[in-house]
């Protein structure tokens, strides 16, 4: 697979020709060696020996992410501090190589790895410096992975909403790269409605504070919500200040609702919202990923053509089982008890493990179109699926529109490859053309520069875009925060 700082189509290329590939290859070689030599020695100065990492399975894990793009990094460093950020910063801006920040590497488009890059792994930022009982926040450093968050904070009594499927894994400062979201979305927002200030390295090496840990602040230009859904391009975080809330008091019910088609259940959805029920967590998956975590995991979770997974506040519940009855629900199935209740959850969180130990080649799609548009996006989908002869489970966040079409294909058939790059092309700009987004929580990457850029100019952004660019290069005049990608390459 090419590294995703050369053109990348869809998801797949056909490599160039041979002897000008190696033209190409051979100059962009020679033009780097001056800038890297001696850089292993000098970083060893800032961290020492044995953070500075060029072989061995520890290099290997940073060549690609959890999508398999891949680039192999000039070297892994791994720093402690905040000085030590800032002195490797300072250095690949002095000589001009790329620099991009690693969490856990569960990017799905390429956003975290690029050919001979310095990476900069932060999981030694692991620290919960601060849990404010009062003011209702936490400080927190970018290496700490959700989960850990989540159970730390639970133990004083508060919880902190975005819970991505991969919160076992992700880390926080990549959540706030991304913009994450998650399966509560649709009550308590993405990333960007829950972080109030920011340490961050820009470019230049230089540190700074961003916002304030304070309800309210309009003092200055929202320089914090620049990096929310910056994918690693303006600067590298550090230290973040994020909102936090106590854990509910009212009674919260986890239900499996499912339905005969895609159809009533959409109409079920679009209920919700005219009869004003705001679930707590409203997830829908289709057959065929009921039945892959069934296989992986053994859910034992009746099988049927669209299945919703549902937390309702008590006072809630009447009005949504009527709504659900009043579209010829198969089933309403409420948890019996916690376990259940986990179990239920796991089904969903579970499910892109599941489907991609069982094919050679998966990609998990990210797209948003209007809720109005659900039921009708998802039929297309599976007509998609059946046009080009793919399998394309469907999972996704029923209460924002998010959809995750999850595109399986024979990595080692040509044919297979090809009818799911035409595929996801397909979705992808369908999306677009309903007025939706190609993507609502994976981010760009090198993956979607084109469908980025389509979008900007279908919904009449295209000026936007100009502005972004200078906006990247006043916070990054070298070009050298993971370039080549989103923005950058848009």
């Amino acid at each position: 697979m090419r590294g995703p700082s050369e053109p990348r189509e869809g998801l797949w290329v056909k490599p160039v020709p041979s002897l000008l590939g190696a033209l190409a290859a051979f100059h962009v070689g020679m033009s780097r060696r001056p800038r890297l030599a001696g850089l292993p020695s000098e970083l060893e100065k800032i961290v020492g020996k044995a953070e500075v990492i060029q072989r061995g399975a520890s290099f290997e894990e940073h060549r690609r992410d959890m999508a398999d793009y891949e680039g192999t990094p000039a070297v892994v460093v791994r720093p402690r501090s905040e000085e030590q950020v800032s002195a490797i910063v300072q250095l690949a801006n002095r000589r001009q190589i790329p620099i991009l920040a690693w969490g856990a590497g569960s990017s799905l488009t390429g956003a975290v790895v690029r050919e001979g890059a310095i990476v900069v792994d932060m999981k030694r930022f692991d620290r919960i410096l601060k849990v404010d009982p009062v003011n209702w926040y936490v400080d927190v450093q970018p290496g700490v992975v959700l989960d850990d968050l989540e159970h730390a904070l639970q133990a004083e009594g508060f919880f902190f909403p975005p819970d991505p499927a991969s919160s076992f894994l992700c880390t926080v400062g990549g959540a706030i790269a991304t913009g994450a979201g998650g399966m509560r979305c649709v009550r308590y927002g993405t990333m960007k409605d829950w972080v109030m200030a920011l340490r961050v390295v820009l470019p230049t090496g230089e540190v700074t504070s961003l916002g304030e840990p304070l309800p309210k602040n309009r003092a200055g230009y929202d320089l914090v919500h620049l990096f929310v859904g910056s994918e690693g391009t303006l600067g590298i975080i550090t230290q973040a200040t994020l909102k936090i809330l106590p854990l509910p008091v009212v009674r919260v019910q986890r239900m499996l609702v499912q339905f005969a088609d895609w159809p009533t259940a959409g109409e079920a959805i679009k209920g919700l919202r005219k009869a004003r029920v705001v679930p707590d967590l409203l997830e829908f998956l289709d057959r065929e990923t009921i039945i892959a975590v069934n296989q992986s995991y053994d859910f034992q979770v009746e099988e049927a053509e669209a299945t919703l997974l549902v937390d309702l506040e008590e006072p809630s519940i009447p009005a949504a089982t009527e709504v659900f009855r009043a579209h010829s629900a198969l089933a309403i199935r409420p948890a019996a008890d916690e376990v259940e209740a986990d179990r239920l959850y796991q089904v969903r969180a579970r499910a892109y493990l599941a489907l991609k130990e069982r094919s050679s080649g998966i990609q998990i799609e990210d797209v948003v179109v209007p809720i109005d548009r659900l039921a009708e996006y998802l039929r297309l989908v599976k007509e998609v699926a059946a046009r080009h002869r793919v399998q394309i489970p469907v999972v996704g966040h029923a209460g924002d529109g998010n959809v995750h079409p999850a595109i399986v294909y024979d990595k080692a058939d040509a044919k297979s490859r090809d009818a799911a790059t035409a595929a996801f092309e397909e979705i992808c700009q369908y999306a677009i053309r309903v007025g939706g987004s190609v993507t609502g929580e994976h981010g760009v990457g090198s993956q979607k520069v084109a469908l980025f850029r389509a979008q900007l100019e279908a919904h009449g952004g295209g000026e936007s875009l100009r502005l972004m660019k200078e906006i990247k290069r006043v916070f990054d005049p070298k070009g050298i925060m993971n370039p080549g990608k989103y923005v950058d390459a848009a």
